[in-house]
């Protein structure tokens, strides 16, 4: 869970009131009134002083006072054909005793949604800039310290055609091109993973269940690296699916096809087929299902959505074969706890439409709440793997507390059939972890908060033996000095024990850190 230093916010949606004759008026008076600008500056300015700027043993710690100045937008466009919505800037890192290189990051998230032709033609593209760990069994607290992070920056563009020829029968043929380039942060001579292209080509028919309906899918995934024009993982199916429905909120059906996959010098043909299940009772709760049985093995996708009228929770289960991070959906929308709480203060007031982003802005900055879910480590390991990676994601909204708890699993091993060469040189790993937050309102302009996330991360393979694990808790007190204007201050304790059983060293790391930060939305 990210700590709660002053930082950027996603917005969310605008909400809308209705009325008649003079009420109508004044509502939409008081609405025109509240509602923000398309584009919000920010600035974010923090000091962090640190036992531990380095992340290193006690033996060689330094202490340290690290600077943030972190600036960048809030964008919430809404037009007719064009939206765009975001919040992206930079941070100016700065290390008062030269610990560490100063830096200057990217960060935050802008999304793009265009109506090209009315209900035809669409465009929707994203760009995101995120942090992680350069090496991933080493210490990295995320917070504060530059010390063994990457910058990953992810480019993403994806034209597509849908069109709906009755309100049976529809078509759809998408194309989603992702470019990922990664930059070593920190010190330590260690070297960024080399940056990557995914390309993800799909054609979808579908003739809705009434009550029998048949979808045919066409997929086409091919993932490179820089440094080599040679696919690591090309797949290419054909699939089609036989559906019923049993009843208003059940679907049932079954799928088949054949596929083709080269990975590793192997290539693989297979036929592939399952059973999926669709249920959704009522428009706050949902439940996906669908298995199949895959060239590597059975694959699935689990998804569940429900809605509380003070609570929320997303869970999924996947397992596919993957060979960069971006196809399995890390640092993407489902880790957006803003998304969430748009879901539930629009279910406590449906006739708010699309919105309460204004609402959710409020009580994320009065708050200070986090700007993401803990998740799996995001790891490069420039080969086919199977990947199996399990969520849950919980949102308790009360009158005075906010509760955020997420759990999580994710194991990457190599796919089978690889040889011997390229299993020497995959980083397989199975990791867990998860977080907890409470935040609390003491006073109307002043809440509390307290923190807490744990990681475990283990080398499976050539590297078996060698883990990670680490847990970091933070305290602090946020007071709202204007409408756009937060002052907060805490401290956090970061501990860290690793492993390698290569060297047969065990390591411990341990941090301490105070922190005050002021954020400023105009």
């Amino acid at each position: 869970m990210a700590t709660t230093r002053p930082d950027g916010r996603r917005a969310g949606r605008r909400a809308r009131a209705g009325a008649s004759g003079l009420a109508l008026l004044s509502v939409a008076a008081a609405s025109i009134a509240a509602t923000s600008p398309p584009l919000q500056p920010t600035l974010a300015v923090s000091a962090v002083a640190t036992d531990n700027s380095g992340l290193t043993t006690d033996a060689l710690r330094r202490s340290d006072l690290i600077g943030d100045v972190n600036a960048g937008v809030i964008v919430r466009s809404r037009g007719a054909r064009l939206t765009i919505t975001g919040d992206a800037g930079l941070e100016f890192i700065g290390y008062a005793r030269h610990t560490e290189p100063d830096r200057v990051l990217p960060r935050g998230r802008l999304d793009l949604d265009a109506i090209l032709v009315e209900r035809a033609l669409f465009f929707d593209g994203e760009l995101s800039a995120v942090r992680t760990r350069a090496d991933p069994l080493a210490a990295q607290s995320d917070a504060g310290s530059t010390a063994n992070t990457v910058s990953t920056v992810s480019l993403r563009a994806s034209p597509y055609f849908a069109h709906e020829f009755s309100p049976t029968l529809s078509a759809s043929a998408r194309s989603d091109t992702t470019l990922t380039r990664n930059k070593s942060d920190d010190s330590s001579g260690v070297a960024a993973p080399n940056g990557s292209t995914y390309q993800h080509d799909v054609v979808h028919v579908e003739r809705k269940p009434a009550p029998f309906g048949l979808t045919v899918d066409a997929s086409h995934e091919n993932t490179t690296y820089q440094d080599s024009s040679a696919s690591v993982l090309r797949a290419d199916s054909l699939q089609a699916a036989l559906t019923a429905a049993l009843a208003n909120d059940i679907v049932l059906g079954v799928v088949g096809g054949h596929e083709h996959a080269v990975y590793s010098a192997t290539t693989r043909n297979d036929n592939l087929y399952g059973a999926l299940l669709q249920w959704h009772p009522s428009r706050r709760t949902a439940l996906d299902i669908d298995a199949e049985h895959h060239y590597f093995g059975t694959g699935w996708n689990v998804r569940l959505r429900d809605r509380l009228p003070h609570s929320t929770i997303e869970a999924s289960l996947t397992r596919s074969a993957s060979a960069n991070a971006a196809s399995l959906g890390l640092n993407g929308p489902d880790n957006d706890p803003t998304a969430l709480l748009g879901a539930l203060l629009s279910s406590r007031a449906p006739d708010a439409g699309a919105g309460s982003d204004q609402s959710v802005d409020e009580l994320v900055q009065s708050r200070n709440l986090p700007g993401s879910f803990s998740q799996p480590l995001q790891i490069t390991s420039e080969s086919a793997q199977l990947a199996t990676r399990a969520t849950l994601n919980l949102i308790f909204n009360g009158v005075r507390d906010t509760i955020f708890a997420s759990a999580w699993y994710q194991k990457a091993e190599a796919l089978p059939g690889a040889p011997a060469a390229a299993l020497a040189t995959t980083f397989d790993s199975r990791q867990w972890g998860g977080s907890l937050g409470l935040y609390h309102r003491l006073m109307p302009t002043m809440s509390a908060a307290a923190e807490l996330e744990w990681t475990t991360i283990e080398a499976l393979g050539a590297r078996t033996g060698d883990s990670s694990r680490q847990a970091a808790a933070t305290l602090s007190v946020t007071q709202r000095l204007g409408p756009r204007t937060t002052l907060s201050c805490g401290v956090r304790h970061f501990a860290a024990h690793l492993v390698l059983n290569s060297t047969s060293t065990t390591t411990q790391v341990r941090e301490n850190q105070a922190f005050a930060g002021l954020r400023v939305q105009y």
